[in-house]
Order: structure tokens, then C-alpha cells, then sequence
């Protein structure tokens, strides 16, 4: 069994508006591995995008104990989120977030900048051949397609090494064909590097791509599937039965994924 990478015991996250107690995220648990592909499910509101800033160390827990790369990371000061952030996660955004006058090798490698690391020509040249982007190497941004973009800015979350890659609708500019192009892509990096690869999508169909999907509604986890084995969990007696799947015309099938 490949190592837990992320693990979540009773997580809450409750923001106080006026004299209204917000429970964005209600008692939650949950485990990743290293190796894992883990869509987060739900309709606007559910409490998505607050998971997963809190399992990629963006946010702090109100309660619940987090571990990240066997660290206990809940009740960090901001500072000390970011040295673990820096060590453990690579993101990857809906919007690429490309700098439009540097070329494709040096948007790669500019995370390296922040970090005070010295670039590894060939070490940049071997991840733009992972990501299937060796003959653009000295293109800029305006030269390249939306699925091209993408798979740079996978390659930049790939030059600092992480464990972990946080994945926040990166097919929602994609035409449906490159978006699947870029979930092989997580396919192949989650199986030949033992990525944990945590995914939000609008197409649901990505989302059940994954190893494992998770719904969530009212900041609870009401569902937990394995899509391509046998179901996980359920934590609804309305939840349909093992591999069905959230029916057509529904909130969630329709693409809810709108946090």
C-alpha cells in the first residue's frame, strides 16, 4: 500500500459573518496517497474549494488534526505553511498563470527563482519531455494552444519536485479532447512518479477519471467513490449504489463544480 500523503482527522473551517457562524467545512476526514488521483465533487457552496486549500496548506483549520508528508500542519503560523508548501506542493491553475515575455523553459523554471535554487538546464529539458513539450522549449506564451499552456504550467509545478500536485479546474479552459489529453497526462505522472494528484474539475466526467471521488454538500463528505473498483464509502442512505455514478441531469453531473 502506497504511503499516505495527506490525512485529515474531523477538519473544520467556520468563518464567522455578523453574529452568523459560516460552517464552510463540518468534520472531515480523509486520506490521500502518494501515487492517487482525488477529484473533489459538489455544487457551488459545498465546501470544495475550502478543502482543498486547507489540504494544500493555503488556509489553516479551525479544528481537526491535518498531517502533510507525515507533518502535523494545523495550527501553523503563515510562514511555517509556506515552508511546507514550498517543499510538498506544485499547483496548477485553471488560468495557466504564464509570464507572456518569458519562453517556455523559463516559465518552468522561475519557481526555482523564488525558491533561491539554481536551474538544471537538463533537469528542465527532461520535464518539457515528460509533459510532451520538447520542441517548445524557446516559444513564448502567445505561440502555443490552451493545451499546450496547460501542460507548461504542469511543467513549472514539476520543477521544485513536489509530492503533491494540487490541481485547481485545469481542464476549465479546455476544449474536451485536451482536457482529456492533460487527464492522461495526471494518469501518468500520478503511476510513473507516485504523484498525489488532488483535482477539482466542471466536467465530471474528468472528475470520475480519478482514483477515488469525493462529494461533498454543506462542508460534509456525503459520498466516496473508487470509479474504477469498488465504492469507497457512503455516507448518504439516498447515495446511489456502487459505480452509478451521479445521473444525468442532476446538479453534480451537469458540472456543479462552480466554488
Amino acid at each position: 500500500m502506497p504511503n499516505i500523503i495527506i490525512e485529515a482527522h474531523g477538519l473544520k473551517r467556520h468563518y464567522h459573518r455578523g453574529s452568523e457562524t459560516v460552517k464552510a467545512l463540518d468534520g472531515v476526514d480523509v486520506s490521500i496517497h502518494s501515487g492517487e488521483i482525488v477529484s473533489v465533487l459538489g455544487p457551488s457552496g459545498s465546501g470544495k474549494t475550502t478543502l482543498i486549500n486547507l489540504l494544500s496548506c493555503l488556509d489553516a483549520p479551525t479544528e481537526g488534526t491535518l498531517l502533510v508528508a507525515g507533518k502535523s500542519v494545523a495550527g501553523l503560523a503563515e510562514d511555517e505553511l509556506v515552508e511546507v508548501r514550498r517543499g510538498v506542493l506544485g499547483f496548477v491553475f485553471q488560468q495557466f498563470a504564464l509570464l507572456p515575455t518569458l519562453t517556455v523553459a523559463e516559465n518552468v523554471e522561475l519557481p526555482l527563482m523564488f525558491l533561491d535554487r539554481r536551474t538544471d538546464s537538463q533537469k528542465t529539458a527532461e520535464i518539457l519531455q515528460t509533459v510532451g513539450l520538447s520542441d517548445r522549449a524557446n516559444h513564448l506564451p502567445r505561440e502555443l494552444s490552451g493545451g499546450q499552456m496547460q501542460r507548461v504550467a504542469i511543467a513549472r509545478a514539476l520543477i521544485t519536485d513536489p509530492k503533491i500536485l494540487v490541481a485547481d479546474e485545469p481542464t476549465g479552459n479546455l476544449d474536451t479532447a485536451t482536457g482529456q489529453s492533460i487527464i492522461e497526462l495526471f494518469k501518468r505522472l500520478a503511476a510513473e512518479q507516485g504523484l498525489a494528484i488532488l483535482l477539482t474539475t466542471h466536467n465530471p466526467a474528468f472528475g470520475y477519471e480519478a482514483d477515488r471521488a469525493i462529494t461533498l454538500q454543506d462542508g460534509k463528505i456525503v459520498r466516496e467513490e473508487m470509479p474504477h473498483g469498488e465504492r469507497a464509502s457512503s455516507h448518504s442512505q439516498d447515495s446511489p449504489g456502487p459505480l452509478d455514478g451521479p445521473p444525468h441531469g442532476s446538479p453534480l453531473f451537469e458540472g456543479a463544480l462552480t466554488q
